[in-house]
Parts: C-alpha cells; sequence; structure tokens
C-alpha cells in the first residue's frame, strides 16, 4: 500500500520540464543555455516600433525585463505577453520607466516596426492600468544583432517551417546590461518578477527560486491572488519524510542480516 502512494506523491512532486515551442517530430529539441552574470552585446542595433534605430545595451537605464518572442506566434509567444502584461499591472511598488522598463525583441528578421507598434498597443492595454509607452519598448532588427543578441542570452532558436522552435523565457538584466535571472513560462507571480527587478537593480544574479515558488503557491481565481498551498506542501513533507522512514528501514534491515 506504501508504494503506490509514495509514487503517487513523487508524480505530484516532479519539476516541471521547461517551457519550449517544441520543434516538430524527428528535430532536435531547442534549449536555453543561461547566461547567468554575462553580458548582453555591446554592438546589437534594432529597430524600435516607430522605427528608430536604437542600440539595445544603450537603450537598457534601469533594470529591465527582455521579452524574446517572434510577433507571427499565435501560442507560447502571445500567452507569455499576455501573461506578462497580467503581472505588470500588478507591480505596484515599482514605477514603470524609473525603477524598470521591459522591452521585447523579435527573433523574426521579418517583423516590421509596424508589427511592433501594432502588437504593443495590444499588450499596453492588456496591463490594465495607465503604463508609460516609452517603459517597453518593441525591437525588431535583422538576422546579424538578432543573432548576436540571442547567443548572449543563450537562446536556441530554429526556423520551422513559418514558425521558430525557442525557448519560452524572459530575460532580467540589470541597467549595465547584465543578465541576472530567467523566468521561464508563460504565467509569472508579482513577488517573483519583483525579487528579480530587485536583484537586477544592485547587479546582483539571482538563485533559481521559480519551481520553489510556483510549487508553494497557487493562483486563486475568486481573490484574484496568489495563496499558500497548505496541501502541497504538506503532501512534501509528508513524502520526505516516508522516503526518510523507508531508508531507514532498509538500513537497519540491512544491519540485522549482517548480524545474524
Amino acid at each position: 500500500m506504501t508504494r503506490p502512494y509514495l509514487l503517487f506523491l513523487a508524480l505530484a512532486l516532479a519539476p516541471a520540464p521547461a517551457f519550449a515551442h517544441k520543434p516538430k517530430a524527428g528535430k532536435e529539441p531547442v534549449a536555453l543555455a543561461e547566461k547567468l552574470g554575462q553580458y548582453l552585446p555591446e554592438g546589437a542595433v534594432f529597430s524600435d516600433e516607430n522605427g528608430k534605430k536604437v542600440n539595445l545595451r544603450a537603450l537598457i537605464g534601469r533594470p529591465a525585463i527582455i521579452v524574446p518572442v517572434f510577433f507571427g506566434c499565435a501560442h507560447e509567444c502571445s500567452f507569455q505577453l499576455a501573461g506578462l502584461a497580467e503581472v505588470l499591472g500588478k507591480l505596484e511598488r515599482l514605477r514603470p520607466g524609473k525603477d524598470f522598463q521591459v522591452v521585447t525583441v523579435s527573433f523574426d528578421p521579418k517583423d516590421t516596426p509596424k508589427i511592433a507598434a501594432e502588437k504593443k498597443g495590444n499588450y499596453l492595454k492588456a496591463i490594465g492600468r495607465p503604463f508609460p509607452p516609452e517603459a517597453w519598448s518593441f525591437l525588431t532588427g535583422d538576422q546579424g544583432n538578432i543573432s548576436s543578441f540571442l547567443s548572449a542570452v543563450g537562446f536556441d532558436v530554429r526556423r520551422d517551417g513559418k514558425e521558430f522552435s525557442h525557448p519560452i523565457a524572459l530575460v532580467v538584466v540589470s541597467p549595465a546590461g547584465k543578465i541576472v535571472r530567467y523566468l521561464d513560462g508563460v504565467s509569472f507571480l508579482p513577488f517573483e518578477v519583483l525579487m528579480a527587478l530587485t536583484e537586477a537593480a544592485e547587479g546582483r544574479v539571482g538563485s533559481p527560486s521559480r519551481s520553489a515558488l510556483l510549487y508553494c503557491y497557487s493562483y486563486d481565481p475568486l481573490k484574484k491572488t496568489y495563496v499558500f498551498n497548505v496541501l502541497k506542501v504538506t503532501a512534501a513533507a509528508v513524502f520526505l519524510f516516508l522516503a526518510a522512514f523507508a531508508a531507514y528501514l532498509r538500513t537497519t534491515a540491512k544491519k540485522l542480516r549482517e548480524q545474524a
């Protein structure tokens, strides 16, 4: 009776796989090689949503959330941008444009400033509260600058027909352009984003605590907030206790057999 229960708990506690837009069958999966402590490239130049040429590194003047996507994506990229817009509406302690900024970078060289401007307008509305337009830039560029950027942030991006296979993560950088944290997935907790931006303001590379945060907290749609998940944490404690007890029994049984 104990083993099925332990198996159930082990499956429930198994970490979630890294988010990525999956390639078609038979192709190698894409990967995210985290470049924590490294810097954005100095010479990568893009066009903003108004068609103005900007140096990505020079554009970063405060803690920043960088979103690598392609604007033709109707699935994960859209969900990620919508999830980011939602959490930006909840960051009441930070002032956009003063305490932090957001930069979306398209890795599709076919995307244009016109498309970027349309996307920007949509996601600014999705935030649900006033958000300075200058605090969220939408950039497009040519393949050379895109490749330089992707290499610097550790994104393995491959064209897959009309779409791309790619990791799905936000990149949080310091005002100096140092990569301090990655936030994977399409939904985000307000306090994990706050923590990441606080670390970025200090130029301090963060620790990978997202999995623990997501496990310990669940979203309550009625209260519209994240609440501590007592059942899951209790289950984890029970699992650890049973695993330790099982190990103790095996060790004790082995000693008894050796003494017999």
